[in-house]
Formats: structure tokens, sequence, C-alpha cells
């Protein structure tokens, strides 16, 4: 039999989705199944994008160009815009969502074997992004303790070999829900110019940070001006996630020019769902604002819900719509199993993300799990009644 590359061998199963055939199972017991594990919004698509898709006067699908329609990225120029970041249509490709934005950057920065700085736990498809790209990611390890913040200098600059080509961060973080802090931010611009390296900012949450709190962008930076690529995507500000349409931008020529050549090599992205997202773009700043009261409101009844379970001492997420947090089980790669195979309470059970598939460092992250804030209040709030009667229940405690 013909062997399979050693590169295939370098993905991993999601974390997020690899239980979904236990959750299935589940509900076809007749369990009802509160999904914790995906970031999925349940709130509507906006009906302006809606209506858009609908009213689009077009007689045929053709290509778009590779770089992206016009519309699409003067729309994303004024987004951008709307947030005092400076970005002309001529510095952004569309992209399909921020997935395939990540992998171009990683590519193009340090493909083919060097190294890229990422803070762990990081989004699981990261590493998988990496692998695609053959790009080793070199982890700094965060700990729930600190709230997941990294603080110090050093811990970057330990990291540091001469193969290392840039910093891969979110902000705010997908999982952790971590909002770095301003000193943070200027340790990495300090560290990318000290060590002369590239810095690729997912900003993909930006309108979601909690308690009266901001974001702060890289882009600000203007020492850092020609070091920076930020991704984005429509996807959770618009609840969009299936419209799949993000973008690279930079200021970097270079960059942009290697990289169209990426986006030329796949064609292009969807012509309608780049026409779609153009009204919301340019005007739907106020929209996904609103709905961070609704995400921190979910944010407080987990935290919350956590709080009152023995042996749990919850991290309180400060943006995005995740948290991480340590369970006192031993593998919650098992419990999550058994969740869906072995447990009900009052006719439910929960999906959760284990934290193992987060890391970039084997065996860390098997005591936590990521939680999703994609239900009401309500729902959530018996979430968590679910979760403490099940780590009470689990026989492997």
């Amino acid at each position: 039999m013909p062997v399979l590359s050693p590169k295939s061998a370098k993905l991993q199963q999601s974390p997020i989705r690899k239980l979904a055939p236990l959750a299935r199972n589940a509900e076809a017991r007749g369990t009802e199944v509160i999904y914790l594990n995906i970031g999925q919004p349940d709130m509507p698509t906006p009906p302006e994008m809606i209506a858009e898709l609908h009213g689009l006067a077009l007689n045929r699908l053709a290509y778009a160009p590779s770089e992206g329609l016009p519309e699409s990225r003067e729309a994303w120029s004024a987004f951008f815009a709307g947030w005092g970041i400076d970005f002309s249509p001529d510095e952004i490709l569309v992209t399909a969502g921020a997935s395939e934005a990540i992998t171009f950057a990683l590519s193009v920065v340090a493909g083919g074997g060097d190294e890229v700085l990422v803070f762990e736990p990081c989004y699981t498809n990261y590493l998988s992004f990496a692998a695609q790209a053959d790009v080793k990611m070199v982890p700094i390890t965060l700990k729930v303790e600190d709230g997941y913040h990294f603080g110090d200098i050093d811990r970057l600059r330990k990291c540091i070999t001469p193969r290392s080509r840039a910093i891969l961060l979110c902000n705010p973080s997908n999982p952790t829900g971590t909002v770095y802090t301003e000193s943070e931010l200027e340790a990495v611009a300090e560290i990318a110019v000290e060590h002369d390296l590239f810095v690729i900012c997912d900003e993909v949450y930006r309108e979601f940070v909690f308690d009266s709190g901001q974001v702060r962008s890289f882009t600000r930076f203007a020492d850092l001006a020609q070091r920076i690529i930020v991704v984005d995507s429509v996807s959770k500000r618009f609840n969009a996630c299936g419209v799949r349409i993000g973008c690279l931008a930079t200021k970097n020529r270079e960059i942009l020019d290697v990289t169209l050549r990426f986006c030329q090599a796949r064609l292009s992205v969807a012509t309608a769902e780049q026409l779609m997202v153009v009204p919301m773009l340019e005007n739907g700043r106020s929209y996904s604002e609103r709905l961070c009261g609704e995400y921190q409101r979910r944010r407080d009844a987990v935290f919350s819900g956590l709080s009152l379970i023995y042996g749990l001492e919850p991290h309180r997420s400060e943006g995005s719509f995740y948290t991480m947090t340590r369970l006192p089980i031993d593998s919650c790669e098992d419990f999550a199993a058994w969740l869906l195979r072995d447990f009900t309470h009052e006719k439910s059970t929960i999906c959760l993300a284990p934290g193992e598939g987060f890391y970039v460092t084997p065996g860390l992250g098997t005591d936590e799990v990521r939680i999703a804030f994609m239900y009401d209040v309500a729902t959530l709030k018996r979430a968590m009644r679910i979760l403490e009667a099940a780590i009470k229940a689990f026989p492997e405690r």
C-alpha cells in the first residue's frame, strides 16, 4: 500500500468537532445536547445581509478577481477606518475567512520549516494551518492562574531562535478570552523590532471586549507598519460563519505581492458572498457592538455557574465569547466523551471542547476545557448545573 505524506500525520483532529458523532448518538437516544464546544453564534444573521444577497443583480456568478472584488476591498477599508485603522483597498486581500488568511500569512513569512511564536492555549486550528504551511509553532505557555497573560517580556526572548520569523496572537483571544494589556502588546512590539520578526494579528473578535474595556490593535505601532499582518473576518461579528469571507491586510508590499500568488492559485473567493457583506462592513459596527453586551451577560452566567462548583477556580474571560477553565478531572478528553456517551441530567447533557487540543506542547491542557457562550443566559446557567452534576458523578474523577 502507498503511504501518506509525513505532513498529513501532523494534522490533528479538531477538539472542537471530533466529539460530534457521540453528540449525534446522544440526540438519537433522545438526550438534549447543549453544545458548549463550538463558536457558532446562535443569533440571526443581520437581515440586511440576507436582503443584499436576495437583491443582487447578477445574471451569472463569474470568478471574482483573486485579490477580491473592488467593492469588497473598499468595504473592508471603510470598516477598518471606523476603528481608526488605516488600510487602503489595495492593501487588503479578500480571503475565504480568516482561516485562509492565517494559512497564507504563515506560508509567506515562515513556510518551509521556519518558526512562529504563539501563545498557548491557542486557537486549535492554528496548529493545522501551520502543518499545511510547514511551519514550526513555538509555544509560549500561559497559565489559568495568571488569567492566561504572559506579563514578562523575557518569556518571549527565551523562545527566539535563528529560525524565528513571526509572532502570532489572537486578541481578544480564542480560546481563553484574554485581552492583552498595553504593556504586553508593547513587549511583543519590542521583541518584533529587536529580532526582526513579523507580527500576525488575529483580530476577529475586536468588538467583543467586556467590562468597558478596549481592544488595542497593533496597527497603532508606527514602527511596526512593515511588520504587521492583520487577519479579520465577518463570521463572528455579523453571525455569518457560513459566508466564509475574511481578509488579510498589510502595508508591506512584498507580503501583498507574494500572498496574491497564493490567492491566484486558489482562483477567487465566492462572488455573491463578497457582495452580500458590503453593507454590514460599511455600516455594521453598531450591530456587532450591541452583541458585546449580550456576550458579557453570558460570560457572567458561565463564570457565576463555574464559581459555584466545588474545586473550581474559573478564569473570568475578558473578551471574545469563550473561556478556558481547569476542571478537577485528570482527563477532560475522557470526561467529554463520557458526558455524551453515558451521562444525562434531567434528560440533558453538554458537549465540551477538551483543552489538550488547544496546546502545542504535548501533555498540557488535559485538565482544561474551552466553553463557548453560544446560548441564552438561562440555558447557560442550566448547562453549568449539568456540568456540576456531571463532575460529581464522573467515576474517574
